[in-house]
């Protein structure tokens, strides 16, 4: 990973591979060359992002009033109810002869809501649902539920003088029907009520096939070059991302997607690994921030897509497809140099540096192909990485790896989980909060890119932007309830942006600046161990989803919470890790001080500049008459020079003294 510093504000560290980097040399940090290539890669990001995301429109949260408990033709014609086939939903009767219903108070009136996720037992007991559904199951304890409504009543209405109460047992409901006009996983695989949990499942099996993906990609680029595992990627990622949408079973449809996410790993690693070798420099650092840049564009691309399809099938394999483009696009995507020089690929790693040459306009060397037979018996001679437990050689700190450990946990679930709960806040406005959190997750990618760049200390500046962001996350329970509801979705969406933008923020900085903890040498390492580790959590992190069951804030809650603890962490990481390469801001002098100084210096310049004291000989040459005219802010601070002590210079410091006392 690029980095930009090592501790203690020591000198950067070089591999003996860099210290005589033909292909750097040769290739530039960034040019014409780097260019096609990078735009061809972070177009990769897109589909990743869309496979991890589109869940949110494949199994949206079913509204109230959009399924119902099944019954059957059979029990309608022996009960005489009628199916509403235009509607595709149960009759008013039906429900109210055995779904219970449960009071909810909204604004001042006091209506029904339909329990659909259990049914009256007595109804099924007297007609022949009872011999065809298992709702013997000696696992399952009958409900008591206190009936206070006539079997005459209609649902939505509550009539005072037709109040019966009666004890009746209600169980679990197991087979629902579903209104809604767009197939979703949720209608066609009834994942409501107690297999709401499955819609976890599945996005927990995307990310186990993300964290089987990158073990494999790290171990198999050790054979197999990266451009052509990156096609590898692709092709079976097409494949496997069809049959993922038309499969037929649920358990089919988990496999898949988790072995597509393991081919989207495999593609964008092999991508980023392309990225870092064939840029530099500060160039660097821009294109390994911008790349998660495209996974923001891919979000907000993504509610266009979905507008055209009515089945969930349809949109995976639209989703899919898509990808043909950049099989055919793939030709144009260069392979690692460094990678080919490695194993002994001279003609093909020759081959991509003239043609940068070439592009970039820039001098090669007659003996290039010696040079490059030199520079692979060195890389061959040097370890691509180091062990494991070598980042845990006491030489940094161990509680700084653990904090960035949890830190990159922490990241991780907001950038997968809280992007998925998003489903929540309601169908009728999921496109406008996805294209939100989209263009957030754009704005924080160019903040903390900015606090790289222009800044010493940005794990500092990210961690006030982390902490700010999740403590004023907790204000979302000061949001009433009873307002109209698409105003309580909105100011209840600000929330979700700012921290979408402070998590974004952090991601860029994890990013780009892990690899600064360790020495070089370890930096692919401390990659693979943050990557994975916050893989296998994020693993189980989609399930903080059933938390909505206690309350729809609870998930966000958590949110909130771990960007304050990621805030905190980065406070720590800052304490000892900073960015020597920015020059330290010295305070800006007021226009009072710099005329006052400045007429000091012009004095001593034209009075005693050759009686400078022997301490003061640094600046010798700073205050000698041919530089008289400038001077930089950080001398212009410095009053502590004095003349020698002949009767001129102590005349004129006493002078001096008099101006600044009466000045103060």
């Amino acid at each position: 990973m690029p980095s930009n510093s090592i501790n203690n504000g020591s000198k950067k560290l070089t591999s003996p591979a860099e210290a005589d980097d033909i292909v750097s040399r040769i290739n530039g940090n960034f040019g014409r060359w780097q260019l096609r290539t990078t735009l061809l890669i972070f177009l990769c990001k897109i589909p990743s992002a869309w496979f991890m995301a589109c869940l949110i429109y494949t199994a949206p949260t079913p509204q109230k009033g959009q399924y119902y408990c099944k019954t059957s033709e059979q029990l309608q014609n022996s009960n005489g109810l009628q199916l509403d086939h235009q509607q595709n939903v149960t009759s008013d009767r039906w429900l109210a002869m055995t779904v219970p219903t449960v009071t909810e108070e909204q604004r001042t009136d006091r209506v029904f809501r339909v329990d659909a996720c259990n049914i009256y037992e007595e109804q099924l007991v007297q007609n022949f649902a009872a011999r065809y559904a298992n709702y013997t199951n000696p696992f399952t304890r009958p409900i008591e539920f206190t009936d206070k409504r006539s079997n005459a009543a209609e649902v939505g209405t509550f009539d005072n003088s037709s109040v019966e109460t009666r004890k009746v047992n209600v169980i679990p409901c197991e087979h629902f029907q579903h209104n809604s006009d767009y197939i979703s996983l949720v209608t066609q695989f009834d994942l409501v009520c107690s297999r709401q949990v499955l819609v976890s499942l599945t996005q927990s099996f995307h990310s186990f096939g993300a964290l089987i993906g990158g073990l494999i990609a790290f171990n198999v680029l050790k054979h197999i070059s990266p451009r052509r595992l990156m096609l590898i990627g692709m092709v079976f990622q097409i494949v496997c991302g069809n049959l993922t949408g038309l499969v037929t079973t649920f358990p089919l449809h988990i496999y898949f997607r988790c072995i597509t996410s393991l081919f989207c790993a495999l593609m964008y690693t092999s991508g980023q690994i392309i990225l870092a070798d064939i840029s530099g420099g500060r160039s660097k650092i821009i294109v390994t921030t911008l790349f998660e840049l495209f996974w923001s564009i891919g979000l907000i691309l993504l509610p266009g897509i979905s507008i055209f399809f009515d089945s969930w099938s349809q949109l995976y394999v639209a989703i899919s497809s898509s990808l043909i483009v950049l099989v055919f696009l793939h030709k144009w995507i260069v392979d690692s140099p460094r990678w080919l020089i490695r194993h002994n690929k001279i003609d093909e790693a020759l081959q991509i540096l003239l043609e940068s040459a070439t592009f970039n306009n820039r001098e090669i060397p007659l003996n290039l192909e010696s040079q490059l037979l030199s520079y692979a018996k060195k890389l061959q001679s040097t370890p691509q990485s180091t062990g494991y437990w070598s980042i845990w050689d006491g030489k940094t700190k161990k509680k700084f790896l653990f904090a960035i450990h949890w830190t990159w946990v922490g990241t991780g679930i907001l950038v997968n989980v809280m992007l998925i709960l998003i489903r929540s806040l309601g169908v009728e406005h999921i496109h406008a909060n996805t294209v939100s959190l989209g263009f957030a997750e754009m704005v924080g990618v160019f903040l903390g890119l900015f606090f790289i760049l222009f800044t010493r200390r940005h794990w500092l500046w990210t961690g006030y932007v982390m902490l700010a962001a999740g403590l004023s996350t907790y204000l979302v329970w000061l949001v009433p309830g009873t307002i109209k509801e698409s105003r309580r979705i909105g100011l209840e969406l600000i929330f979700w942006i700012v921290l979408k933008l402070a998590n974004a923020t952090a991601q860029s900085v994890l990013i780009t600046c892990t690899g600064e903890l360790v020495a070089p040498e370890k930096r692919p390492m401390l990659s693979l161990s943050v990557v994975t580790f916050s893989r296998c959590c994020v693993t189980i992190a989609p399930f903080i989803s059933t938390l909505t069951v206690f309350h729809q804030l609870i998930p966000i809650t958590v949110f909130a919470t771990l960007g304050v603890i990621n805030g905190v962490l980065m406070f720590m990481v800052n304490s000892s890790f900073w960015s020597v390469e920015q020059p330290r801001i010295e305070k800006v002098p007021t226009p009072n001080t710099y005329r006052r100084n400045s007429a000091i210096v012009m004095r001593r310049v034209s009075t005693c500049s050759s009686e400078l004291s022997s301490s003061s000989s640094v600046y010798a040459n700073i205050y000698s008459p041919q530089y008289k005219q400038t001077i930089s802010i950080s001398d212009l601070w410095r009053l502590d020079i004095r003349c020698q002590p002949t009767d001129e210079c102590d005349s004129l410091n006493q002078l001096e003294l008099a101006n600044l006392r009466s000045s103060s």
